[in-house]
């Protein structure tokens, strides 16, 4: 068994935590009564608990409330106090919505990834060295032990750290915002590891990095001439280890138990499809919703998919919609690539309403999806077959519709930063816009109580509680989708793969270029791609059990997996 170094980048994301709710209408009422026909006496509180009838804590309360926010000012009138509307508050009730109170803090934590496959984790869940602690310990530089790295990013997607940013649960607090430009810290990293080279063990990762296993095995024996494997230096680094250990709970973070799977979101899904004809048809039913901006995500464009993108785009630049495209495949290159930047550019050039972007240079990002924007909240439709035609009707491409506001913002992030990575020009104008987007959805989505138009009973008058953000109801509890990327969507599909049971219970197939592992509750589907920016979503539940009866596995038509 030998010591090795598994090398890691180390971040330092800044981002923005908020919690807030939406004032009460006890409050509501009181900032209205308070500025009407106030002139320049205001209301003295004996006024207002005339008109409201309740118990005087309950007011004192809501104009606490309302004085901290600035709506509300006390003024001495002779030997009364009164009670005025700001112009802060004036402006806030002639907007005809409901006030909410929003607190914002800024924060700072640092994100690990792994060179290996990209896998994140906070840096306070693991042990990690420094390249200047092992040369002091161990006389060596920490090179000699260090595994090569396959994946040199420099940058980090925010998109993807949004699962591991510290929050206070009991608060209700969300993340409002993150830097879309991590600084990347200086110094080099590493997690220390134990290989047994002939038994094929790794000791020292964390739980949920398990399956980076075979790619340490790999790197390690391709390696071993040129590893600091002799007695001398292997003891100097058993002893530096040795010290660190201190105590048994530092001994339990190194063995990596608290590291939590790497899973971007879980939303409820609302509505499955199995074959690519079913899945365009989902995905044009929820484009007629559509009232703002609309993304579509493809991780293959060819000759008749993008015909199909210029009616798509045509009918919503129509209603005055407007569409960015991001597409990838670096295979295609030369002349395909000319014919379709030019197809796209002339979709782009026809005099409509709706305004078209999209990117010259294939994206890194392998995903297919569409997300947009509508009056009651983002939608998207995941999965392959958005943009089939009609030889590819019973093609095996599933899809998911879902409307989860949080789940769907960390999308938007996460198609901001690929946007973000593109060399092309302005695109950092579809970057800002998605980001800024994520950011007003889960903003409007907390600070909104009830649906315009519903009145609430009286007895919500002194309800004070935060609004808890994707709450869910046993009945959506029973479909759920999560995002999965890169190797934990690679795991994951192992994992089902690998599940109790005969061939014939599970499903294993590729019809290009969708993957998909299942099971008769739970299937994994996304881009045929071992990209460390592969997306793809693990659908559990009712939906993924209607699938399995649906395509029927046992029968001549797709095998038994």
């Amino acid at each position: 068994m030998i010591h090795v170094l598994l090398p890691l980048d180390v971040f330092r994301v800044s981002y923005d935590v908020a919690v807030g709710r939406p004032y009460s209408r006890l409050e509501e009422l009181l900032l209205r009564l308070i500025a009407e026909e106030q002139g320049e006496g205001g209301r003295v509180f004996e006024e207002l608990r005339e008109a409201f009838q309740v118990h005087d804590r309950l007011l004192i309360e809501g104009l606490v409330t309302l004085l901290r926010e600035g709506w509300v000012a006390m003024v001495q009138s002779d030997q009364d106090i009164r009670y005025v509307a700001t112009h802060e508050g004036l402006v806030t009730i002639s907007e005809s919505r409901r006030p909410a109170s929003l607190r914002v803090q800024k924060r700072q934590t640092s994100v690990v990834r792994e060179m290996l496959s990209c896998q994140l984790a906070r840096l306070s869940d693991l042990e990690v060295l420094r390249a200047e602690e092992v040369r002091r310990k161990t006389n060596r530089g920490a090179i000699s032990f260090a595994l090569g790295g396959r994946h040199h990013r420099k940058t980090l997607n925010g998109g993807e750290t949004e699962w591991l940013l510290p929050r206070n649960a009991d608060e209700q607090q969300w993340i409002r915002r993150i830097d879309s430009d991590a600084k990347l810290a200086r110094g080099k990293y590493f997690l220390p590891l134990r290989v047994d080279l002939e038994e094929g063990t790794v000791l020292g990762l964390p739980g949920n990095w398990r399956h980076l296993t075979p790619l340490v095995l790999e790197e390690a024996e391709q390696q071993y001439q040129d590893l600091a494997v002799d007695a001398d230096a292997q003891r100097r680094f058993d002893s530096m280890l040795k010290e660190r250990e201190t105590d048994r709970s530092r001994d339990r973070r190194t063995n990596g138990a608290s590291v939590p799977r790497a899973v971007l979101a879980t939303m409820p899904s609302i509505e499955a499809t199995l074959h690519a004809g079913d899945s365009r048809r989902l995905a044009e039913r929820a484009l007629e919703r559509v009232s703002g901006h609309v993304l579509i995500v493809s991780s293959r464009l060819d000759d008749a998919q993008v015909a199909r993108v210029g009616e798509v785009v045509t009918s919503l630049q129509g209603r005055g919609v407007s569409v960015d495209v991001l597409w990838s495949g670096a295979e295609v290159q030369g002349e395909p690539r000319r014919r379709l930047v030019g197809a796209l550019d002339s979709v782009r050039g026809r005099a409509m309403q709706g305004k078209v972007f999209f990117n010259k240079t294939p994206a890194a990002a392998k995903a297919d999806f569409v997300l947009a924007d509508t009056s009651n909240g983002p939608l998207a439709v995941l999965g392959g077959g958005l943009l089939s035609g009609a030889e590819q009707q019973q093609d095996l491409s599933p899809a998911v519709l879902v409307e989860d506001v949080r789940g769907l913002s960390t999308l938007a992030l996460l198609a901001s930063g690929w946007w973000q990575e593109s060399p092309d020009g302005n695109a950092e104008l579809a970057a800002s816009r998605w980001r800024h987007l994520a950011e007003r959805w889960v903003e409007e989505a907390a600070l909104s109580l009830a649906a315009p138009g519903v009145e609430e009973p009286e007895d919500s008058w002194n309800a004070s509680e935060p609004l808890i953000l994707s709450s869910r109801s046993d009945a959506e509890e029973a479909s759920s989708v999560s995002l999965l990327i890169g190797a934990e969507a690679a795991a994951t599909r192992d994992r089902v793969m690998q599940s109790d049971g005969s061939r014939a219970d599970r499903l294993g197939q590729t019809w290009d270029p969708v993957q998909v592992a299942a099971t008769a509750g739970e299937w994994v589907v996304g881009v045929r791609s071992s990209s460390v920016s592969a997306l793809s979503f693990h659908l559990r539940g009712r939906l993924a059990a209607e699938l399995w009866q649906e395509v029927g596995v046992g029968s001549d038509r797709f095998g038994g997996g």
